[in-house]
């Protein structure tokens, strides 16, 4: 399926004519199930027009993507497909522009954008010759409540202050002279400094899944909700400004190494000698763990303008675990 076979599928005006093609087309011989291809013979499999009720819809592969209606609306549906297969029926059948944006379809129509996300459905109706759409969809985002950031921030600020001097303490210029050369601002922490701490690298991948509320995956196995506590909620214990004065230390110096271990490796599989991080990274990484712990404080829900669709940047943070 591409380009050259949804180019044979027809333009449709209305309701009119999209119940002339169905009765004007004869179904395939030899199938159980009737169907009646749109466009190429050959191609019905991909692009097929069915009656349901006094319905006609316009199906591609299983999906009705396009419902024209006896009373003049038209309906579309891209049941999660955000796909350029759908994308392009759309625009094929319909004359209207759709794309992609972040798992979600984007149609321009009259110069406006409308989003069409997983199940929703978008109706329009065509009204001196030009799509309208009816049901305009709101989409929301997740955003930072500065005040609340601010606060949690200062909870912690005692690690805070002492990390970037951490940090600032091993900055160096690394060159990397791969297929890619680069030279950035970042540290080393050696493998026996890890061992020297933890003992082992099994306790340091015990905290693995710090970072990883919602619905996350480590080396493509789902992140169970134990899981994400446990790791999350004993890096807290390292951190806290309340522990005793003679335990600091080496617990914020732990914190720091994990931090950096988990830079280097979402795992925190360490298997070479050394391992190079980027400095900039590592404080945004403590930022993420603190605000997971606090997100429903942390995320505020805010709803988009017409036609724009959220970064997801928080999105999965707030997803149920499966």
């Amino acid at each position: 399926m591409g380009y050259a076979t949804v180019q044979k599928v027809p333009r449709v005006q209305d309701y009119a004519q999209a119940l002339r093609i169905h009765d004007n087309t004869k179904p395939l011989r030899g199938r159980a199930d009737e169907i009646k291809p749109l466009g190429s013979r050959r191609d019905a499999d991909t692009y097929h027009i069915r009656k349901n009720g006094d319905a006609v819809e316009l199906v591609l592969y299983k999906t009705p993507v396009i419902t024209f209606m006896p009373d003049g609306e038209v309906a579309l549906f891209v049941d999660s497909y955000n796909t350029v297969a759908t994308h392009q029926f759309i625009h094929q059948v319909l004359g209207i522009s759709a794309g992609g944006v972040r798992r979600t379809t984007v149609l321009t129509i009259n110069n406006s954008k409308y989003t069409l996300a997983a199940k929703d459905k978008l109706h329009l109706r065509k009204e001196d010759g030009a799509w309208q759409v009816l049901n305009p969809t709101q989409q929301w985002t997740w955003r930072l409540d500065r005040k609340v950031v601010t606060n949690v921030r200062a909870q912690y600020g005692e690690f805070y202050k002492y990390l970037k001097g951490f940090v600032n303490l091993r900055t160096e210029s690394i060159t990397e002279n791969t297929w890619n050369p680069r030279t950035y601002d970042g540290f080393r922490v050696g493998l026996d400094e890890f061992k020297g701490v933890f003992g082992s690298m099994t306790s340091v991948r015990s905290y693995a899944y710090m970072d990883k509320r919602g619905k996350q995956h480590i080396n493509y196995s789902n992140v169970k909700p134990e899981q994400y506590a446990a790791s999350s909620n004993a890096f807290v214990c390292l951190i806290r400004p309340d522990q005793p004065e003679e335990d600091k230390h080496t617990n914020f110096y732990k914190a720091a190494l994990l931090l950096t271990a988990k830079l280097d490796s979402d795992n925190m599989d360490i298997r070479t000698d050394s391992i190079k991080v980027v400095s900039k990274h590592i404080v945004p990484l403590l930022d993420d763990i603190l605000f997971m712990m606090n997100v429903h404080q942390v995320l505020v829900r805010k709803a988009l303008p017409q036609g724009k669709v959220s970064s997801g940047i928080y999105e999965h943070w707030m997803k149920d675990w499966e």
